[in-house]
């Protein structure tokens, strides 16, 4: 591979930031498009998906496949002008697509549609895809999307999903509904919080501020900075309802290009992202051990890393102490993953779906008022640095920057290495097979929440404290 620049600068490039309006253009209109069909004629000439590069004298191998560390090709490798130029990331929604989904509801609610209230919102208990009956016009995009998840860049983005005019409660179940032809919901849960708000249990999540500053306590979600990392399940999706007053830009970046810089620049600490690394999670111990990066036998890419969750588990008694050049690999991820990173902000409508093997999501912290001040690592003067356990008597007039979230297991997903911490973690490895989310924790016996929260009381936690670098 050619030798790349190390960038200085911590900022995302202007030309990743997908434009506000609707032209999704690329800055460069000399970047080759990266469809599905021209990968899917290279993969049949190398008679692989997402091929391995050509094998040079491999440093490493992965202890759990025994695939050569080598760089990656394919759409799964994209750079930020790639996404911007996918007919998958910026669609627009037909009349008729959109008329579709409002049918749909309706059949849902007169076919037996059961709800659930959660801290105020109801939300759909039992919903399926054939309650959520799509017809002729939405199922061929759902065809295609669910074909770019797994075999393309792994990203879609729809822009104008119906919000306007619509309640919450409707928004909720036709998001649910919708998710449930690309694969199966599963339920969502948020380890140390454990917040049914947020999702812990149930198939729609709420994503926004229950509190001020750098690191959530008290089973409350903050306005807080997320390094890019993954949650736990097949795909991730996200539906944009309200914005923040200023901040709260979202980001995505290619998992595998990162794998791919840091195998080239860095190659020495690489394996240590293959190697087991404990995080928490809410079934047995309270911990549970996993390589943060692994590539299948069939040359396909896996992650599951959150930095935020790999710190917390070393608060907790029994944990394998971390050396200095794994913190240090888990640290450039989120360098070389702000270099080739997009971000945007997720206006009301839009909606992304990401597979979380091969796509990594974060935020930037943000504001719900003019007069708030977003948290900061960088800045000591920040009110919002030093009292970072601000709880909030009220929400914002306009309610604040809100997402909701869907969890899935695809009905078309990769298949995971054969080995017994995937089949722990995930509860099934096979290709296609319900798996992640909250059920396999539990299914090993839950673990009190208390035990962390105690430890990072005790420990003055800070969120990311374990990390040298410090990102805005």
């Amino acid at each position: 591979t050619h030798t790349r620049r190390a960038r200085a600068s911590r900022e995302t490039p202007a030309h990743s930031r997908i434009p506000e309006r609707n032209d999704m253009a690329p800055p460069d209109a000399a970047v080759a498009h990266v469809s599905f069909d021209a990968f899917q004629t290279e993969s049949k000439a190398n008679n692989e998906e997402n091929a391995l590069g050509a094998l040079q004298d491999p440093v490493a191998t992965s202890p759990t496949t025994g695939a050569p560390l080598v760089p990656l090709t394919g759409p799964a490798a994209w750079k930020p002008a790639d996404l911007l130029a996918s007919q998958n990331w910026g669609r627009t929604l037909s009349e008729p697509q959109i008329a579709e989904l409002h049918a749909a509801l309706a059949h849902a609610k007169a076919n037996g549609l059961e709800w659930e209230d959660v801290d105020g919102l109801r939300i759909p208990a039992n919903m399926t895809k054939e309650l959520f009956a799509l017809g002729p016009e939405c199922l061929p995009l759902v065809t295609e999307m669910a074909a770019e998840l797994e075999d393309g860049t792994g990203a879609v983005m729809i822009r104008n999903f119906p919000v306007e005019d619509v309640s919450e409660e409707d928004v909720g179940a036709m998001y649910v509904g919708f998710c449930t032809h690309l694969g199966v919901p599963r339920w969502q849960s948020s380890a140390g919080l454990r917040s049914r708000s947020r999702g812990y249990g149930v198939y729609l999540g709420r994503v926004r501020a229950e509190m001020k500053g750098n690191t959530p306590e008290a089973g409350k979600q903050s306005n807080n900075y997320f390094r890019l990392h993954t949650d736990r399940c097949d795909v991730i999706s996200l539906l944009g309802i309200r914005t923040a007053s200023k901040g709260g830009a979202s980001r995505v970046a290619s998992a595998a290009t990162i794998y791919n810089e840091m195998l080239e620049r860095y190659p020495a600490l690489v394996p240590k992202l293959f190697n087991p690394v404990e995080r928490i999670w809410e079934g047995k111990d309270g911990k549970v051990a996993l390589p943060l990066m692994d590539i299948t036998k069939e040359g396909k890419f896996t992650s599951q890393i959150s930095p935020s969750y790999i710190e917390c588990a070393q608060l907790l008694p029994g944990s394998c102490p971390l050396d200095a050049d794994t913190v240090e690999a888990i640290d450039l991820v989120e360098e070389i993953g702000l270099k080739h990173c997009v971000e945007f902000v997720m206006q009301p409508g839009c909606v992304y779906w990401l597979n979380n093997h091969q796509v990594y999501h974060g935020r930037t912290a943000w504001a719900d008022s003019a007069e708030e001040v977003a948290p900061s690592f960088d800045d000591a003067s920040n009110p919002a640095e030093t009292e970072k356990t601000e709880n909030m008597d009220s929400a914002p007039a306009d309610g604040g920057r809100l997402l909701f979230r869907v969890w899935l297991s695809p009905y078309n997903s990769r298949a995971l290495p054969d080995d017994p911490a995937y089949r722990y973690l995930w509860g099934d490895v096979a290709a296609g097979a319900p798996r992640g989310g909250l059920e396999p924790a539990l299914a090993t016996g839950e673990s009190s929440p208390e035990v962390l929260r105690e430890a990072m009381k005790s420990a003055k936690h800070n969120y990311y404290g374990l990390y040298k670098r410090r990102f805005a």
